[in-house]
């Protein structure tokens, strides 16, 4: 399956959100979650999904550092990171890592989908 996706939030609540939103696409398979950084590295190895959403603020691990081993390890993978932090700093990380994707939490709805489309497509 190519638009596999792992979804890492340390909000169950929100990583259900992103899950619903994700399913309402047939082109995408959420094949696991986590919520914490030990756990999403468990779970990417394990699964090898095409795409990683990821929060930046996590326990353990954050965001940042799990898309840094995460791209060490799996070098195809695509992560794209869904984040309540508009700061310029994070957008500048994340691309330096070569994340594929900045989305704001407050502009999931019209974001979300759209971003992973582009970086699965």
């Amino acid at each position: 399956m190519k638009n596999t996706i792992l979804v890492v939030d340390d909000n169950k609540p929100f990583r259900q959100l992103l899950i619903e939103k994700i399913q309402t696409e047939t082109d995408f398979s959420v094949i696991g979650e986590a919520g914490d950084g030990f756990s999403a590295l468990l779970q990417a190895r394990e699964l090898k999904p095409a795409l990683v959403l990821l929060d930046i603020r996590m326990p353990d691990l954050n965001g940042l550092e799990i898309a840094r081993l995460l791209k060490a390890e799996h070098p195809n993978v695509k992560i794209i990171f869904v984040t309540m932090y508009n700061m310029e700093e994070y957008r500048e990380a994340t691309k330096t890592i070569g994340a594929n994707g900045y989305v704001l939490k407050s502009s999931l709805e019209h974001e979300l989908l759209p971003a992973i489309k582009e970086s699965l497509s």
